[in-house]
């Protein structure tokens, strides 16, 4: 027998609102994840060296060949993905009371803040780890 929406849980008043911290650090890993995916032509051939399925000269030559000539394409994805994440979130906020859904304002911040701090830690240390390498 189907619920009515009067009776399913889900549509109890406070159900559907998602706690602040929540929704806080979803937008952070999504903006950890975002700035992976765009900083991942460097990562991904270091992960390579460190488990052994590569040496490290072969690791620092194909991130250089991969930032030189594929970087936009990398730093493209890790934007597009964290607008799509945005999306959705917005579009997820959508279904909750209009007085308790998350600003959108404070999910793109913490989106692009981490995405952009994740970035850039990983560019150091991939680039630290490259002049070791070397």
């Amino acid at each position: 027998m189907a619920r009515s929406p009067e009776t399913h849980p889900a549509s109890a008043p406070g159900r559907l609102e998602t706690p602040a911290p929540l929704r806080s650090r979803r937008s952070a890993l999504l903006g950890a994840l975002a700035g992976l995916i765009g900083i991942g032509c460097c990562v991904y051939p270091v992960v390579l060296a460190l488990i052994g399925l590569s040496s490290a000269a072969a690791a620092v030559d194909l991130a250089n060949v991969l930032f030189d000539e594929w970087g936009w394409a990398f730093r493209s994805a890790g934007a597009a993905f964290a607008i799509a994440a945005l999306w959705i979130q917005r579009r997820r906020a959508r279904t909750c009371p209009v007085e308790a859904r998350p600003s959108l304002a404070r999910n793109a911040l913490w989106i692009v803040l981490v995405g952009t701090a994740t970035y850039a830690v990983l560019y150091a240390l991939t680039t630290w780890l490259g002049n070791l390498a070397t």
